[in-house]
């Protein structure tokens, strides 16, 4: 069963139980996880589809979406460029976005890659139709 809620104080749908995507993680992941929403949360209004060990984080479009592996977590940030940094292990055309592809394992690296999952939320916003 799928459960779906609204946070109006934080103007925040979400489907699906982030307890089924953390399930049995090592709880440094749990934490992990738990900042990047909480900091995607803050970016406006944001609907997280959970289910099994996959999250999707998007407006009306997809704008990242995530992975939880055995030691981290696999994120794809969807943006309207290519960026060359050495966070990102994999980068590939995805429609009319580049997708980029980063392992987060430690606060370090989720601090780096929140400039670009602010950039794509805010390019995901402008492109609501």
């Amino acid at each position: 069963m799928t459960a779906a809620f609204v946070s109006e104080s934080t103007s925040r749908v979400r489907v699906g139980s982030s307890a089924t995507l953390l399930k049995g993680r090592p709880p440094a992941l749990t934490d992990l996880y738990r900042k990047l929403d909480a900091a995607v949360r803050d970016f406006g209004e944001v609907e997280v589809v959970a289910r099994d060990r996959y999250a999707l984080f998007r407006t009306t479009r997809i704008f990242a979406d995530l992975t939880v592996t055995r030691d981290a977590l696999r994120v794809v940030v969807h943006l309207g460029r290519k960026v060359s940094a050495p966070c990102f292990i994999k980068t590939g055309p995805s429609g009319s976005r580049v997708s980029h592809v980063v392992l987060v394992r430690t606060a370090d690296d989720l601090r780096t890659i929140m400039p670009f999952l602010r950039e794509a939320f805010d390019l995901a916003v402008r492109d609501k139709s």
